[in-house]
Parts: structure tokens; sequence; C-alpha cells
């Protein structure tokens, strides 16, 4: 085995660098979908055929994305570079990710639409990506928790911020505002590349290589089981917050509401965002203090689930509207401390960034099944119970959360002797 070299950077560092390439990766991608995209389609088909051309563009650009982020990991894993593979691919990224962005407000046709915004989202994608990868490789374990909650408000921040900006520059030409974001994700990705210490060059042992099953692609679940049930915990609670995009036709299938009354309730459900970011960041740092993991993760999954059940049986939007701030406050607690808990338990440092490109999979895949399915489900809970068919819709749902809750339990908690044991090959080897 070869000896792996590593100069750590100084927590602090580390953490605004990693925030600012988050940030300034996640928010171009998020303002995109805000309106952005849309707009360009329009430009290219025009205000008739956009509503059917976007909905292709998005769907190809959907499947994209799964497989993306499915082998971006490796990519990013198997990069050698001396500058440092997460430092190659957070300027890479960020430079590739520019000159997609360009393309894509230059957009002349439908096909270079959809390339362009695939690569957007490849680029993208790298950037923040290898921010999270630093995580694991540099941050002790006992810090994930306050790292994970603050990585989970870089990205609303920096969108918030973006959405100022937008209003800022809303008399500007489209070219002129996608400039714009250009300009920031590259200030920010190059500071972050400028911050972190990446001399990172590893070659993974014999013994290590074996423990992956797959041809070596996913964590054999023999060896790594703790990694499997992560990934279905996660998966299931990712079917729950999916589900929440159907609430604009919710309100509209049972409470009648028009357009106006739909973005007055959306106007005061805004908060719920800073809300699912101080629960994040509240969770994380209890969870680092206590030491404990699995009781945030539960009881988060679980305050999801009830959420749900009060939709399934709103009597009126007063209900949906707590709801959804109970619901926001849990997710935002479940998601920071569940990802603490996915880098304390990932096979191995010198897979990180293959091993959470995988789990973060979960996201668009969840998100891609429940838009297929829901139509389905809401059509037989009206076969079966009759009314608007939501009843059945959410209550599908909360049993995915209580099934999210049920998978972290055979996980180990922090510092338990199960966890020594099946500690990262890496790490046994040190």
């Amino acid at each position: 085995m070869e000896n792996t070299v590593m100069k750590k950077t100084p927590f602090v560092r580390l953490l605004i660098a990693a925030m600012l390439g988050v940030g300034t990766s996640i928010a171009p991608l998020v303002l995109l979908s805000f309106g952005l995209s849309t707009f360009i389609v329009i430009n290219i088909v025009g205000p008739e055929k956009a509503t059917t051309a976007f909905a292709t563009a998005s769907g190809v650009t959907g499947i994209m994305i799964v497989l993306f982020g499915l082998f971006s990991g490796v990519i990013a894993d198997k990069t050698r570079v001396k500058i440092g593979r997460r430092r190659f691919w957070i300027i890479a990224g960020s430079i590739g990710g520019a000159l997609s962005m360009f393309a894509l407000s230059n957009s002349s046709s439908i096909p270079m639409f959809i390339i362009s915004l695939c690569l957007v989202n490849f680029f993208y994608g790298m950037v923040s990506l290898s921010c999270y990868a630093t995580v694991p490789e540099q941050i002790e374990q006992e810090k994930f928790g306050r790292v994970s909650g603050l990585l989970g408000a870089a990205g609303p921040a920096f969108v918030m911020t973006g959405q100022v900006l937008m209003g800022v520059f809303a008399d500007s030409t489209l070219q002129e505002k996608m400039i714009t974001m250009i300009i920031v994700q590259l200030i920010g990705g190059g500071l972050a590349a400028l911050l972190i210490k990446d001399n990172y060059v590893a070659v993974a042992a014999k013994s290590e290589k074996k423990s992956f099953g797959l041809s070596g692609f996913y964590p054999s679940f023999k060896k790594h089981p703790s990694y499997t049930w992560a990934l279905l915990t996660k998966l299931f609670i990712y079917f729950t917050n999916a589900g929440m995009n159907m609430l604009t036709l919710f309100y509209i299938a049972r409470f009648h509401l028009g357009e106006a009354e739909i973005f007055k309730i959306m106007g005061l459900m805004a908060p719920t965002i800073m809300m699912m970011v101080g629960a994040g960041i509240l969770g994380g740092f209890l969870s680092d203090k206590i030491k404990k993991q699995k009781p945030f993760v539960f009881g988060a999954a679980l305050l999801t689930g009830i959420c749900l059940i009060v939709f399934a049986f709103a009597p009126s939007v007063t209900w949906v509207i707590v709801g959804n701030f109970i619901f926001n406050f849990g997710f935002g607690m479940y998601n920071a401390v569940d990802n603490a808990l996915v880098n304390r338990i990932l096979p191995s440092k010198e897979n990180a960034a293959k091993d959470i490109s995988i789990m973060n999979t979960t996201t668009n895949l969840a998100s891609t099944l429940v838009n297929f399915a829901a139509p389905a489900l809401i059509a037989l809970g009206v076969s079966l119970f009759g009314g608007d068919g939501y009843t059945f819709f959410f209550l599908v749902l909360a049993a995915f959360s209580v099934l999210s809750a049920v998978f972290v339990l055979p996980i180990p908690e922090m510092g338990s002797e199960k966890e020594a044991n099946n500690a990262p090959i890496s790490e046994q080897a040190v």
C-alpha cells in the first residue's frame, strides 16, 4: 500500500472554502429552475410551444443528471493531478460551468439548450461534489454535524442573494443576468480553490478494492452494510420531500384556490426556507455536542411523517401552512444530521466523492419517481376512498417517512464498538 499524503486545511478556512464552493455552484442551478431556463426556451420556440418543449427538455435533463450523479464521483476520485483532485475539479468545474452557462444563454435550438443545460449541471455539480468530499477527507468526525448544517445553509443563502441580484438586474437582458451569475461563481470557485490545501494523491490498497461489489462501483453490503441503510433512509425521505411539489395542485383540488390566493400562500411560507436552514444548523451543532446522530435523524423523519398525515386530512389551508413550517423544520434537521452520518460511515476516504455522488442521486431519483407515480397514486386514492385523492397520496408519503426512520436503526451510533469494528479500511490501515 502506498502512503497517502494530506496537508489538512485549517478548519475555519476549509469551512469558508466549502461554503463558497457549494453556495456559488448550487445557486445558478436553482435560479435557472426558477424561470431563467423557461425564458430561454420561450426565446427559442416561442410562448405557444414553450410548455411542451420545456417539459421534454426537463425530462431528458433529469435523466442525464441522475447518470452524471452516478459517475461524476468516480471521475473526481480517479483524477490525479499535482494541484489535487478536489482543487482541480473546483477550478475546472467553475470554468466549464461558465462556458456552459454562456452557451446556454445563447442557445438557438432545443438540442443545444439540452446539451448546454446538462453540461451546466455536470460542471457545477463537480464543484459542489468536490467541496462536499473535502469534509470526510479533512475534518474530524466530531465536527461533521456542525459542518453539514453550515454547508446546508450555504445553498439557500446564495440562492436568496442571487434572487436579490436578479431583482437588481431586472431590466437587464437574459444574457447579462447569466453573465452576472457566471462572474459570481467564478469568484467563489476561485477563492474556494485557493483556500483549500489539497495534495491528496492516494492509491487504494488491494484489500480495499476487494471490499467493493458491482465491479468496484457500489460498496459491498456485506462489508459496509451501513452505507446501504443510509442510502435507503435518504431515498425514502426524499420521496416525501418530492411530494411537496404537488402542493399547488393540492390547493386547487381540495380548497379550490385561484392563482392569486396560491401565490399569497407561497409568500406566507417563504420563511420556511430560513426555518429549514436554522433547524439544520441547530441539529448539526447539537448532534456534535451530545455525540449522537441517530435520535435526530429518526425523530426528524417521524416528524415529517406526522406533518404528511396532517396534510392528508387537512380541513383548511391553515393546517397545511402550519404543517409546512413543521415539515421544513424536520426536513432541515434531518438533512444536516443525516449528511453528517453519511460522512461518518463512508466506506473509504479514497472513494469519498464516488460514494457521496451515489448518495446524492437519491434526490433526483426520488423526484423523478414521485413525479411519475403521483398521478396514479392520486387516481387510486379517488377510486378507493373518493374525494380529491390526496389523502391516500400523502399517507403513502407518510409511510415512506416512517420507513426512512426505521432504516436508520441498523446504522451504528457515533463512537460505538460496532462502528469501530466496521471503520473504513483506509482508516484501519493507518
